[in-house]
Order: structure tokens, then sequence, then C-alpha cells
């Protein structure tokens, strides 16, 4: 059938026919049912107008061109089409029906609850009405609103889930929880597309922080619905906050399958990555987001991660480009300026910073750039410029009264002048070791060497780590005639600053000037201040050696804790425990028994013992203790330190301990493979070795906790 023929078929059979009408009412009816099916709505209420004007008692036409009234938004037209409607049929349920849904278009929702009503009342269970009731009220007087829903869902079974998701809301408006979760759940049985309501019941328990019912709940959308990348993502957070990093990912890379560019999902991906320390997958992650030509924030956040990935020249592109697309942003411009920087183009490093200076006047950040960009430059007056610039409008800027007198002072300039910007900065923060540093360098440069030695010390406390401190102290310790301090300072820095070859030879024309006695027992002290106090150490590491001809390897785990036995565990195969030892701190020691074919128990338990009495001692610090300590140094051998019981090795720049060796020559322990853990420097191999036996253990990550 065409459907000029199923119109005609439905206006035929239609109550109270336009046919009534006569023939010209009919056929602009007939057009506005083909208009309104085309979507030509204006069209459409043309025709009908024209229906209506030829047949005006026509109810089938007024409510066709109230409902028509109601998709156009025009509600005046269509509160007069249904009143008239329900004027020509006074006992019709359905007119006063449609007379509700208009009064509610229009926001009348007294008037639109006269009107259901009267449906209703019209004809008893009439089942539109009462959900159209229930609806209305749940936002005028939900108390009300809740009978209605019951009766429809009583007299509809079949058809009950709707009614009971809208009884769930009511419920939870009203702070009933429990009455809500139990409406939300029948809603889904009665239906269980009914999404909405899994969503609702979701949400519910997310409120009570009850994670495993909303992970539960939330799973079941995700069956019907395992498309929804929204959903997905917003899974995958909630086992992020839960600490579930596997789950988490799982649901972040199947939202990413789905849409690959997908902004959320990959920015959740990214800081996943960033967690993890993987910045290459961070940047990765961000460059494939659909946000990223849109979003300033996306670009400043991508060139971090390329910048921590080691690929500086990618991260200052990203902002050369973003700069590019957004030039009126300040943030883009000020980062782009450190970028250049930091690729030792200073002066177009600089001129972005001036830059962003003329999109946000008196810039805090970007005066102190600018300022250092030009003092870098030897731009002297300019730099001074900058940062007095900005310390009018920031006059207690202590980073700034520090780096303007601490500029002055390095070259020598109005040295009174700077020791007043640098003591006023570290009167702001007296624990800052910087600007400790300041102001001895500062007094150092005006001669005044007792005072610029005790506030120097104070900032190598500060700062044990730091190369430039430490070497200022030796200036000063050096300028006061003490050369065995002075030497101890260069040593410091020399530790921060191994391959530094000045340092190294430094360090040698000072030790000429000093006693070996001296230089020995300042080196032991050093080194163990240096080391730091090990509260614990050890973890998970592969152990390695060779013993009565025999190698051996297996995995292990190596436990010290200050003032408790030190542990050794062998696992085999498949991680299963083969032997433990200890060794306690009143020398005791046990070890499970074990052998290695070829080599008695009795040498493995001797060989076991050795090394650990040589490792705690590196571990609690004792192998530095000996006294009186001797440095010695030839062109055959690296420096050293003799004491009556041990021998400390330090390495080829003779910064770092390299061996600690029983002072008979017999056993010895080598640190090798430096890395920086929790502020210091610790070896992550540890080796005791002698003649025929050798046992190595190598960590991917020692576990290091200083007291």
């Amino acid at each position: 059938m065409t459907p000029a023929r199923l119109l005609l078929a439905l206006v035929l059979l239609a109550p109270g026919s336009a046919l009534a009408a006569g023939k010209s009412a009919y056929q602009h009816y007939l057009k506005a049912l083909l208009h309104t099916n085309q979507a030509q709505y204006a069209e459409a209420m043309k025709e009908y107008e024209a229906a209506l004007a030829l047949d005006p008692l026509s109810s089938t036409m007024l409510r066709q061109a109230t409902r028509l009234a109601l998709e156009m938004n025009d509600a005046a037209k269509a509160l007069d089409y249904a009143s008239k409607t329900c004027e020509l049929a006074p006992e019709d349920p359905e007119a006063f029906f449609l007379l509700g849904q208009v009064r509610w278009a229009r926001g009348e929702g007294p008037e639109s609850r006269a009107a259901f009503e009267k449906a209703l009342a019209l004809r008893p269970g009439y089942s539109e009405a009462l959900f159209a009731l229930g609806n209305l009220l749940g936002a005028l007087a939900p108390e009300d609103a809740k009978p209605y829903l019951e009766r429809y869902v009583k007299e509809n079974p079949d058809d009950s889930s709707e009614a009971l998701f809208q009884i769930a809301l009511l419920e939870s408006r009203a702070g009933r929880d429990s009455e809500a979760e139990s409406r939300l759940k029948e809603a889904i049985t009665a239906d269980a597309d009914n999404m909405p309501a899994r969503h609702a019941l979701a949400e519910l328990y997310e409120l009570r922080r009850d994670t495993d019912a909303a992970l539960a709940a939330y799973s079941g959308i995700i069956e019907r619905d395992p498309r929804n990348v929204v959903l997905l993502d917003h899974v995958g957070e909630i086992y992020v906050l839960k600490d579930d990093a596997a789950k988490a990912k799982e649901h972040f890379l199947r939202a990413k399958e789905i849409a690959p560019s997908h902004p959320a999902t990959c920015l959740w991906l990214a800081l996943m990555a960033e967690e993890a320390g993987d910045y290459a997958e961070a940047a990765k992650q961000v460059s494939e987001s659909a946000a990223l030509s849109e979003d300033a924030a996306l670009s400043l956040r991508l060139s971090y991660y390329l910048t921590q990935a080691g690929r500086l020249k990618d991260a200052v592109t990203v902002l050369e480009k973003a700069h590019a697309r957004w030039p009126a942003n300040e943030e883009v411009a000020y980062f782009f300026g450190l970028g250049l920087d930091d690729l030792k183009s200073t002066a177009k490093a600089a001129a972005m910073m001036e830059k962003v200076l003329k999109l946000r006047p008196g810039h805090r950040d970007a005066l102190f750039q600018l300022g250092a960009m030009r003092e870098k430059r030897g731009e002297l007056k300019a730099a001074e410029a900058a940062f007095r610039t900005l310390l009018k409008g920031h006059p207690n800027d202590a980073a700034a009264l520090n780096y303007l007198g601490y500029s002055l002072a390095d070259r020598g300039t109005r040295l009174e002048e700077a020791l007043a910007l640098v003591e006023r900065a570290a009167a702001l923060d007296p624990e800052s070791g910087a600007y400790m540093d300041s102001v001895g360098w500062t007094l150092f440069k005006l001669g005044k060497i007792d005072e610029a030695v005790a506030r120097l010390k104070l900032a190598v406390a500060a700062l044990p780590g730091d190369e430039t401190v430490s070497g200022h102290l030796a200036d000063a310790q050096e300028a006061a005639g003490d050369a065995a301090g002075a030497w101890e300072s260069v040593k410091r820095a020399q530790a921060a600053a191994p391959d530094n070859a000045a340092l190294a030879k430094r360090a040698e024309r000072l030790e000429e000037a000093v006693d070996p006695g001296e230089l020995g027992a300042r080196t032991l002290a050093l080194q163990k201040a240096l080391r730091g106090k090990l509260g614990s150490y050890g973890g998970p590491c592969v152990v390695e050696g060779t013993l009565g001809g025999r190698t051996f390897k297996f995995n292990a785990f190596v436990h010290y804790r200050a003032g408790r036995a030190l542990g050794l565990e062998v696992l085999g195969p498949l991680f299963v425990p083969l032997f433990r030892a200890d060794l306690g701190i009143d020398e005791s020691f046990t070890m499970d028994p074990f052998a290695i074919e070829g080599v008695s128990p009795e040498a493995a338990r001797d060989a076991v013992y050795a090394a650990l009495r040589l490792m705690r001692t590196w571990f609690d610090g004792s192998a530095f203790d000996g006294r009186p300590a001797v440095f010695k140094r030839s062109w055959r051998k690296p420096a050293r330190v003799e004491t009556a019981s041990a021998v400390v090795t330090l390495d080829k720049a003779g910064a770092l301990v390299d061996t600690v060796g029983t002072a008979s020559g017999g056993l010895e322990l080598a640190l090798s493979d430096y890395r920086p853990l929790g502020g210091r420097t610790v070896p992550s191999v540890l080796r005791v070795q002698t003649r025929g036996f050798a046992l190595e253990f190598r960590f991917s990550r020692p576990e290091v906790r200083f007291e």
C-alpha cells in the first residue's frame, strides 16, 4: 500500500472523519498529513488551519493540529486547539489527556494535573494518565505521585519497569535509599534492558561508596552496551581509585579499541603511563587524543611528557606549534620560552618571556625567567631591571632577592648591596640552604672569611649533595688556612660530581698539605656521612658466584634492618625456598642445610657466614669506624684508607667507596652500580670475593630506607 493510500485509510477509520467536512477540508487534511510525514511542519500547519477553517468542529483534525503545534514548540496554538477539542468532546478522556500534555509543556503544573485527573475520572484505570500524573507530580508533589505510579504498576505488570524506575527516583529524592534500591532492582527484573534503571542503581552504589556493588552493576550495563566508551572510562576510573591498575588499564584499553582518539581514554592511559614512569607511552597517548588540536593544556602536558622522556627538541616543537595555534595563551608562551632556554636558544627564550609580559604585564615567573636569561647572556643591567620590576610588585620575593644578590656578589659588584639582598632572602626563608650559600658566598667575596665559613657550613648541612655549595665552602676554608677542611669539602663536591676532573685535581693538590692520618679519618667519616645511616637495605636480587670451582646462580631475598639480624633467603625454581641464613647482631649464625655439588656443606656455610659478616660492616657503617686510619695513594693503586681491621678503597675518581676489605688482604666486598636512592647514592651490586670464592648480589632496585 502506498503512503497516500495508508494515510487515506487512517482518515477513513478515524472517528469524526474529516470527510464529513466535505471534500475541500479532506484535501487540506490529507496534505497536512503528507507534509507531517515528510517533516515539513510549517506547511502541514497551514493545511490544518485551512482544513479547520472549513470544518472547525472536527475533533480529529484539532487533535492532529494540537500534536503538530507541540512538535513545533508553539505552545499557545497547541493550547487553543486542545481547549477546543475538549469543548467539542467533553466526555472524551483522550482529549483531556492531550490538554494535560499541552499544559505540562507550557509549565502549567496545576492545570496539567487537573486535565490528567479529568481524563482519569472519565476513564478509570487509564494507563497513560496514571503514568503521566506520576511523572508530573514527581516534581510538583512527590508523595502524591507515588500512588499513581503504584496503581500503574499494579494494573500493568507486564509494562511496569519504567514506572518502577520513577518510583525509585521518588524514593531516592526522599532519602529512602534502601527502598530506591529495591525498586530499581524490580525495574531491572521487569525489563533487563532498562538502562536508566541500571545506571541509577550503579550510581546509588557509588554514592553509598559500595564500590564492588557499583562495579557489578556497571558490568551488567557493559554486557548490554559493550561499546559505551564513556562508561568504560568511568569504570576504569573507579578501578584507579580502587588502586587496581590492571583492571583500570583493561577497561581503558577496551575503550581505546573502540575510539582510539577519545580524549578521556587517551588522558587516562597517559596518566597511568606517567604513574608507571613510562613517559614515552604517556606522550604517545596524548599525541593520539582528538582534543590535542583544541586544548592548549593538552599540548603543555604532551611537552612535559616528551621532556621527561628525553625528547626535549620534540617537546619544544610541540610548544612552538601550540604557540602558533594559541598566540595569546600566556601559559603556552611561557613554557615555550622555557623550552627555548633549555635548548640554549637564550635570546629567543628571552624574547618569548617579553611576549608573555605583553600578554600579562607583571607576570611574576616570566619576569624572573627573563632576569635569569639576561643574566646568563651577560646583560647585567637588563637582568637587574627585570628583577627590580619583579621586586616592585613582590617586594618579599625571596627567590628574586637571592638571584639578584647572588648575581651581584658572584661578579664582585656592589657587594654590600648584594649582602643586604641575600640576607633579606635568608630572613624570609631561613631553612633554605641555597639562601644560606648566597649569604656565605657574599661574605667570602667581602673578605669576611670566618663568617663565610660558618654560614657555608650551615648551607652544606642543608644541601649535602650540592656540588656548588660544597665548592664554595672549600674556597672559604682554604682561604682560612684550613686545608683539611677544604679537602673534605672538595671531596663532598666530588661525590656529587664524580666526573669533574677539576675537583679531582684540586683534591690531590690539597692532600699534600694534610697529614695522612687526618685524611684517613676524614675520608672514613665523610664516606659514612655521604652513605647515610641505613635503616634498611635489601629486597629481591640475583645471587651468583663460585665456590670450590663450582658456579651457581639463584634468586634470593636479602633483609637488612638496623639493630636486627641480617637475613638471606635463597629460592629455587618457581621461587620455592631452598635455604635461609641469618646473622644475628650478637654474631650468632644459623643456616639451613644446603649443599652444592662438589662443595662440602661446611665450606658453603663458612662462605655464606663470611660474606654476610663483611656485608654487614657496610650496612651498619662499622667498616668506617676504625681508627687510627691512614690515607694512602700511589701511582699503581687507587686512593685507600687503612685501619687495623679494614682497608677501604675509593673508586678511580676518589669519590665513592669501591671496596671494603679485611686488613689481612683476604676477603673483600666490592660495591658497584651506584644509583641515587632515597636522596643518597647507594650501590645496587655487592660482591664478596676472595681466592676460590665469590658471591655477588645484584639488585634491580634495592629497597632502601635511611634513618
